[in-house]
């Protein structure tokens, strides 16, 4: 009984973590979004801009481009309404996730490419292994046939000529 209650306490504590953390993630943009709405000192805006910045990135980097543009959406307005130069940082910002974005395309994009090249080399070098080993095939089996004819030839001459002495002895 005591192990029933403990895995299921276990179990408990894991989706209570796991639903945490994705709270945490929102929790974080939605408290910077606040700290910025209700700001009044442009020093600590600066800060704070700077902070909701790096969060921006932070999700690039985790690969929620669309998360990080639309917090970065609506992060914007504020700024521009306390300090319209703070909100150029995040112009900049968008267009850097933007260009992160495409340059990763890019890389796919050529590792795809490098990938396939390097299979149809591949491909087109087995079937050149294949047509040189058959030509070697065949020049086997040529040989081999026309080593057998002259010794079929060789042996017929032989038994001919030694028939022709045996005529020959024989009158």
């Amino acid at each position: 009984m005591k192990k029933l209650f403990l895995s299921i306490a276990i179990v408990g504590a894991f989706c209570m973590a796991s639903c945490s953390a994705e709270k945490k993630a929102e929790d974080k943009g939605e408290a910077l979004k606040a700290k910025i709405e209700n700001c009044t000192n442009p020093d600590s805006l600066r800060v704070y801009v700077q902070e909701a910045k790096d969060y921006a990135a932070q999700l690039v980097k985790e690969g929620k481009d669309k998360a990080a543009e639309s917090f970065l959406s609506e992060v914007t307005p504020a700024v521009q309404a306390k300090d319209p130069s703070a909100a150029a940082a995040f112009t900049g910002m968008s267009l850097e996730a933007k260009a992160d974005s495409a340059i990763q395309a890019a890389k796919d994009a050529t590792k795809a490419a490098v990938d396939s090249t390097k299979a149809a080399v591949s491909d087109k070098v087995e079937q050149a292994k294949d047509a040189v080993s058959d030509k070697v095939n065949d020049a086997k089996d040529a040989t081999k046939n026309a080593i057998d004819a002259a010794k079929t030839k060789t042996a017929e001459a032989a038994q001919a000529g030694a028939d022709k002495v045996k005529e020959a002895l024989g009158k």
